[in-house]
C-alpha cells in the first residue's frame, strides 16, 4: 500500500493517530522527569562527582537531590524550575564555566531553606532561628553534602 498524506486520511485514523503521538509524549516526559530528578543524574555531571560522593557520606543520603534542592510547589512549576535550573546547568557544565567553589544562589538557598524547614518543621517550629526567619545553612551548612577538604572534611574516593 503506498503512502497518503495525513489530509486524505479519514478523521478517524487523524485522531488515532494524534492519540497515540499524544500518549507517547507524555510517557517520554514523565520518563524523563521521572530520570532527571534521580540524583544519580546529578551525578553524572562531573563537577557534581565529588559533591555527589560527600552526600552519600551523610545523615540524608537517602534523600534525592531534588527533594531538599527543588520547590515544593505544583507539578507546573517544578517542571518550569527544573527546565530553567537544567538548561543553566547544562550550560555551566558544556562550557565548563563552573566556579571552583560552587556556591548556592540566593533562590536556590531559599528554596533548601523552606525544604529543610518543612521537612524538620516539628522540631524546630519553635526555635529562635525559625521564629527570626533566620538560616538554617549559618549552622548547618555541611549536613547535606559534608565538608570539602579544605574546609577540614574527610578524603573520598
Amino acid at each position: 500500500m503506498a503512502w497518503q498524506p495525513p489530509f486524505n486520511s479519514s478523521p478517524l485514523k487523524l485522531l488515532a493517530s494524534g492519540v497515540l503521538a499524544g500518549v507517547v509524549f507524555l510517557l517520554l516526559t514523565a520518563a524523563t522527569y521521572q530520570t532527571s530528578g534521580s540524583s544519580r543524574f546529578c551525578a553524572a555531571c562531573h563537577s557534581m562527582k565529588l559533591i555527589y560522593k560527600r552526600w552519600q557520606t551523610t545523615n540524608h543520603k537517602q534523600f534525592a537531590c531534588i527533594e531538599c534542592h527543588m520547590p515544593a510547589t505544583n507539578i507546573i512549576g517544578k517542571v518550569a524550575y527544573k527546565t530553567r535550573v537544567g538548561i543553566r546547568d547544562l550550560t555551566y557544565e558544556t562550557f565548563r564555566t563552573y566556579p571552583a567553589t560552587i556556591l548556592i544562589s540566593a533562590k536556590s538557598g531559599e528554596i533548601l531553606r523552606s525544604n529543610c524547614i518543612r521537612c524538620h518543621y516539628s522540631t524546630v517550629e519553635n526555635t529562635p532561628m525559625v521564629q527570626s526567619g533566620g538560616d538554617c545553612l549559618t549552622c548547618h551548612r555541611y549536613l547535606g553534602h559534608g565538608r570539602g577538604l579544605e574546609e577540614g572534611g574527610i578524603k573520598v574516593e
